[in-house]
């Protein structure tokens, strides 16, 4: 049940996020929104340490608005710059491939989620986790269970963050390469 209220509460977020998400990249920029969002999902995962608690178990609802900028991000802002990576690419190729950019995008999103799940069933194996149990998983379980629900997000949205960080395709520099781009354009037609 807890599991369904997260999942409906993260997606609700998410929902919100997206349109915020893009108005803060329209003020700061795609690559500098995308830190910020990334940086406050980290906060959401970060509060899972502290809301994972038995007597309380609906305040991990309270994690769910912040680890939605992540999702929310994700995919609004990441397929954005995809697009800058096109403009880039067609002022260097002469060519418009942004087939090949989207489908190495969403075939990179695909086997990341496939590693994802099989990596989950490696790591449920590692705690200990025995499910002929249910419930009553012993201590040392339940804190390894806890540090891997933690810590992979913590530690994959940090390497995401050093992804983009190098990204070097300011706000600037795209409107600079699409402005070169209609110009060569306008030059072809006239």
């Amino acid at each position: 049940t807890l599991l369904g209220w997260f999942g409906t509460v993260t997606s609700l977020c998410t929902f919100c996020v997206i349109p915020l998400a893009a108005w803060i990249s329209k003020k700061i920029g795609k690559r500098n929104a995308f830190l910020i969002t990334i940086s406050i999902s980290l906060v959401g995962y970060a509060m899972k340490w502290f809301c994972y608690d038995p007597a309380h178990p609906y305040r991990l609802l309270w994690t769910a608005p912040f680890i939605s900028f992540g999702i929310g991000s994700l995919f609004t802002l990441v397929s954005a710059m995809v697009a800058d990576v096109c403009d880039y690419d067609e002022l260097h190729t002469g060519q418009r491939r942004e087939g090949m950019f989207g489908s190495i995008y969403w075939w990179m999103v695909k086997v990341g989620m496939a590693l994802a799940s099989l990596i989950a069933g490696f790591l449920l194996n590692a705690t200990g986790f025995d499910v002929k149990l249910e419930s009553a998983q012993s201590q040392q379980t339940l804190l390894l269970l806890k540090i891997v629900d933690i810590g992979v997000p913590l530690i994959t949205s940090a390497i995401a963050i050093m992804a983009i960080y190098s990204f070097r395709i300011t706000e600037e520099k795209a409107h600079q390469i699409r402005m070169e781009i209609e110009a060569r354009r306008e030059k072809r037609v006239g």
